[in-house]
């Protein structure tokens, strides 16, 4: 008897199972992958991007319109005003951030004008200012007729000051008595007639002397134990002070006799 092919007997399903068993994994993979977009999904972007799109043409139509607004008040504000010579682009918007305008330079400080001091001058409110009451009073000069040298101090205290020397002897101390008055703090000279100084009006020469007091005069460094002659720039030193001797007179120039007659009006100031 003949069998048709839809009579064959049907395949086993397990060893079909079997040989799909390692590709079970890809499958399931597969399955899980999110599927495509449908139709429907498209069609709402595209409704939500052109509803966009509608809000930002209104936006502008309405910014449009408050301009045109603005544009025309200002017309009917000012009648005169052409409309050709107005720019929409100029109207300033109330959105818009204005800039901040430069600060202007501060201005220039004012001069003080100083007060005028009018010197030995009355000219009415200014100050007058006497040239002579504020100005220190000096010390009269001591006066000297027929110098014959002078006695510097160079070093020690009263370094500076200035002795004239006249003929005669010219002693040398602290006291007010003393032609030579050493009295700028050094204790170590004498009161009276430590030293002296005498000019020889015959000879027209100088000689100094001690006068046998306690501490030592020197003269150039060396001890004074007799009369020495003084040449022009010898140093006398007592104590702390150091004297430096000018001589004037000398055998070349001295006052003659005729010019103790007092007709010679010469003067010295020491």
């Amino acid at each position: 008897m003949s069998r048709s092919p839809n009579d064959a007997p049907a395949p086993d399903a397990a060893p079909a199972a079997k040989e799909l068993a390692p590709f079970e994994d890809l499958i399931g993979e597969r399955e899980a992958k999110p599927t495509p977009p449908q139709p429907a999904v498209e069609m709402e972007r595209s409704t939500k991007l052109e509803v966009r799109q509608d809000a930002n043409s209104e936006s502008v139509l309405e910014e449009s319109n408050q301009i045109l607004q603005k544009l025309s008040s200002r017309l009917a504000e000012d009648p005169a005003t052409e409309t050709a010579g107005v720019n929409i682009w100029d109207i300033e918007d109330e959105n818009d951030t204005v800039e901040a305008e430069a600060p202007a330079a501060p201005p220039a400080p004012r001069r003080r004008r100083n007060a005028t001091r009018v010197l030995g001058f009355d000219s009415g409110d200014t100050d007058v200012v006497s040239m002579f009451d504020e100005a220190p009073k000096a010390e009269v000069a001591k006066r000297s007729q027929f110098p014959v040298g002078w006695m510097l101090i160079e070093e020690g205290p009263g370094r500076g000051e200035c002795f004239t020397l006249e003929a005669g002897m010219s002693q040398i101390g602290r006291g007010e008595d003393q032609a030579i008055q050493l009295d700028f703090g050094d204790n170590s000279i004498s009161r009276s007639n430590h030293a002296a100084i005498v000019y020889d009006t015959e000879t027209h020469t100088f000689s100094l002397g001690h006068g046998g007091k306690k501490n030592i005069v020197r003269l150039n460094g060396k001890p004074v134990i007799s009369n020495e002659t003084l040449s022009s720039g010898d140093k006398i030193k007592i104590g702390e002070t150091t004297l430096h001797f000018v001589p004037l007179c000398s055998e070349e120039f001295n006052w003659s006799e005729d010019d103790d007659t007092g007709e010679n009006d010469n003067v010295a100031i020491a």
